[in-house]
């Protein structure tokens, strides 16, 4: 894999999917997904006929056990809940830092980049600057670097193991969290787990949490912008309410998490489909946001759209999963969007310069080259 976008991948498959009867199998043998009900057969209904995962409550591949899940999602809950995001944090300071010389934000970062500074009260509140110079580097050489724009798998990458080493090493020097102790970071999210785990293990879950916290919320800002400028949404008359439905249908056309991937546990069928034990199942999010079964004219961007939804349209809409494996912060994921996307549109002009309107889909599905200029 190098730097080249997945996106023309993610349109052969969509194509695909929309000539089959069902459920097919993709040439490298996993079955592609692209049927809402069959969606949530998989992830709700059947959902134990799969290997149990968590994207971000993993060692390696290897999820953590439900117990210690759940417990992390409670904990994450806290820290968020602990802030007062809105009224701390100053857009014009955080704007004026990501923009360059002309004043323009360059698209695949400033989005990240600017989430990085609101949610950096969570991340790691009060810590030292060593602790966050690391979150600072491993945002730009692998949350960036590898999730958003894709970097040559061929090339080394000495920082990876380096960021990841300075984290284990910080929290070795940590004390443990006390269970009935305040949880105001994700630093301590990650010390208050019990179990066997490592000061590596530890650093290592603190990563995948910042990559869920600063990764996918900037990537959907960058897209929430963008769309509100380019659809009338960038005027003070603006209202959080339009801005509100502008977030979530920006998440319907053009979800962060672009795919879904399960591992099935057992021989059973999807969709008439036969899934054998072993078998990856990859549901396409993107392809049933677009399905014209489900959504009304579903090409086209009408925020209008969310002030009435049909039960078909709200089980059909998966921007952070759905079942137990649900993305456990997406409330706070969608309030923070809903803010900054009211402040930035309702208090800057802008325009959009793209080089050619195609996403750019890698581990997130980010918005094309180019740059916004506020």
């Amino acid at each position: 894999m190098d730097r080249q976008s997945l996106w023309r991948h993610l349109r052969q498959w969509e194509n695909l999917a929309a000539d089959a009867d069902g459920p097919f199998r993709l040439r490298f043998g996993t079955l592609f997904v692209a049927d809402a009900d069959a969606a949530r057969e998989i992830l709700v209904d059947s959902a134990d006929n799969y290997v149990p995962q968590s994207g971000f409550f993993r060692i390696g591949p290897e999820p953590l056990p439900q117990a210690l899940r759940t417990a992390a999602s409670r904990e994450l809950l806290r820290a968020l809940a602990h802030h007062d995001l809105k009224s701390s944090f100053d857009i014009d300071s955080a704007i004026h830092e990501l923009s360059d010389s002309r004043g323009r934000l360059r698209h695949q970062r400033w989005g990240v980049g600017l989430v990085r500074r609101y949610f950096a009260p969570v991340i790691a509140h009060q810590r030292h600057a060593e602790l966050n110079s690391l979150v600072d580097a491993y945002v730009e050489s692998s949350v960036i670097a590898d999730d958003i724009v894709g970097r040559i798998a061929r090339r080394s990458h000495r920082s990876v193991s380096r960021i990841r080493a300075g984290f284990t090493e910080e929290l070795r020097r940590l004390p443990a969290r006390e269970p009935e102790s305040d949880i105001r970071d994700l630093v301590d999210v990650v010390l208050s787990l019990r179990g066997e785990l490592s000061p590596a293990d530890r650093a290592q879950l603190l990563q995948r949490l910042i990559l869920s916290t600063v990764g996918f919320t900037g990537v959907t800002l960058e897209w929430v912008v963008l769309l509100g400028i380019q659809h009338g949404y960038n005027t003070s008359a603006v209202r959080p309410d339009q801005v509100r439905s502008l977030v979530r249908e920006t998440l319907r056309l053009y979800p962060t998490a672009w795919r879904l991937a399960r591992e099935a546990a057992t021989d059973h069928e999807i969709g008439g489909a036969p899934v054998g034990k072993g078998d990856h199942v990859l549901i396409g999010t993107h392809a049933i946001h677009r399905s014209g079964a489900v959504w009304d004219k579903p090409l086209d961007f009408h925020p209008s759209r969310w002030e009435k939804l049909t039960d078909d349209q709200r089980r059909a809409y998966l921007p952070f999963g759905k079942g137990e494996e649900m993305c456990p912060a997406n409330g706070f994921a969608l309030k923070a969007l809903e803010h900054l996307g009211y402040l930035i549109l309702r208090g800057y002009r802008g325009n959009v310069r793209v080089r050619k309107w195609k996403p750019h889909a890698r581990t997130l599905l980010a918005p094309p080259a180019g740059w916004t200029r506020l």
